[in-house]
């Protein structure tokens, strides 16, 4: 197996449970800025850490799980085209940047600015 096929492994397994780990330990934890969804809007007060935390770690997973499945899809066309593993690399590693968007836009719709 080559180098991109183990790097997308790992990272998807990693998500994965980052996501996990965010959706039901997190809101368990109490606030802090290393374990969880730690934002200055999320560590506002404990309704808004644990609203954060399980919308973030949910929608985190299902869009790895999402983009794996299209990996698996696309894969005979990845496999060999070096711009094709690049752009599914940055797609995969771009995943967290667009979850703390959305659970900011979320935070702010809910909890207000």
């Amino acid at each position: 197996m080559d180098v991109y096929a183990r790097l997308l492994m790992a990272s998807d397994m990693l998500l994965v449970l980052g996501g996990a780990t965010m959706f039901w330990l997190s809101p368990r934890l109490r606030r802090n800025w290393i374990l969880g969804y730690g934002s200055p809007r999320s560590m506002v007060n404990d309704a808004t850490w644990q609203a954060a935390n399980r919308f973030a770690g949910s929608l985190l997973a299902l869009l790895v799980v999402v983009l794996m499945s299209l990996q698996v899809v696309l894969w005979p066309l990845v496999q060999d085209n070096d711009k094709g593993q690049a752009l599914s690399v940055a797609v995969l590693f771009s995943l967290p940047l667009l979850v703390m968007y959305l659970t900011e836009r979320r935070l702010s719709r809910i909890f207000g600015a």
